[in-house]
């Protein structure tokens, strides 16, 4: 080997070497790599966050993105492809770990990290740091009584005009909890929770979200939702024609209504 292609990278090495890390790191977890949600998840989100944010008229190239609840970091690794520079963030150390491997496998290191906070109510960022940000699938997680602390520190570190997308959120109008499949769950008291001895999971309470909203974001582009259907799945179904049209009706946006809470706010 000559000094010439010695210092030249074996960029196909590299990609198996990092792609044996977060395996490997998957399996530690407990994680089946081939799973879907692990290591098919950025093949899922770039068919569906993709069309999603056109739908909405987000265009993450060239803006200062945050993904609030970064799991395994899928959605920063679409934003990032679509030429955002992202930071994600996650409660859990576990899921960061594996989401800045995935991030490597994707050769995106330069472009998104994702870091551990523990309590995102309190994040190291300067305020109004960021222009646009997305919170998928993650708010239903969040403590109730913690809510209103997060989306304050959502509305600081975000710019005045920035964009903030909400979806893929449980919502607890659904009769069925859409991650545990169980029915009638969503309209239980907590405290039965205490009468089975275990915590179910429910979905998030419109209600309580447009509270912690209140004086902090704005809904916007309200016909996107049903746009955005049609984006995913290449028609409105009947239940998502029957929810836009009570949403038109009642005047609130339709994504309020929907089994996954779907919403583009704007920080005031």
């Amino acid at each position: 080997m000559n000094a010439q292609n010695a210092i030249i990278p074996d960029v196909s090495q590299g990609k198996a070497a990092s792609a044996a890390e977060f395996n490997r790191i998957a399996r530690e977890m407990g994680l089946d790599p081939a799973n879907q949600w692990v290591g098919g998840y950025v093949d899922y989100e770039w068919e569906h966050l993709r069309h999603v944010l056109t739908a909405y008229g987000l265009k993450p190239e060239g803006r200062q993105a945050l993904e609030f609840g970064c799991n395994y970091g899928a959605s920063s690794i679409v934003m990032a492809r679509l030429g955002a520079q992202v930071t994600g963030v996650d409660v859990d150390e576990g899921n960061v770990r594996l989401a800045n491997a995935n991030i490597a496998q994707h050769d995106l290191a330069d472009r998104v990290q994702a870091l551990h906070v523990a309590d995102t109510r309190s994040m190291p960022f300067a305020d109004g740091q960021f222009d646009l940000a997305i919170a998928n699938s993650v708010l239903e997680y969040v403590d109730p009584a913690q809510l209103d602390a997060v989306m304050a520190e959502l509305h600081r570190v975000m710019q005045p005009g920035g964009e903030l997308l909400v979806l893929g959120t449980a919502s607890r109008l659904s009769p069925c909890e859409v991650h545990s499949r169980r029915w009638l769950v969503n309209y239980m008291p907590r405290a039965m929770d205490r009468l089975f001895g275990t915590s179910f999971q429910r979905g998030l309470s419109p209600l309580l979200l447009a509270k912690t909203l209140r004086g902090r974001f704005e809904v916007v582009s309200r016909e996107s939702w049903i746009a955005a259907r049609i984006a995913l799945h290449g028609q409105a179904s009947l239940p998502v024609r029957t929810i836009n049209s009570v949403a038109e009706a009642i005047d609130i946006a339709p994504g309020w209504l929907s089994p996954n809470i779907e919403l583009l706010l704007r920080r005031i």
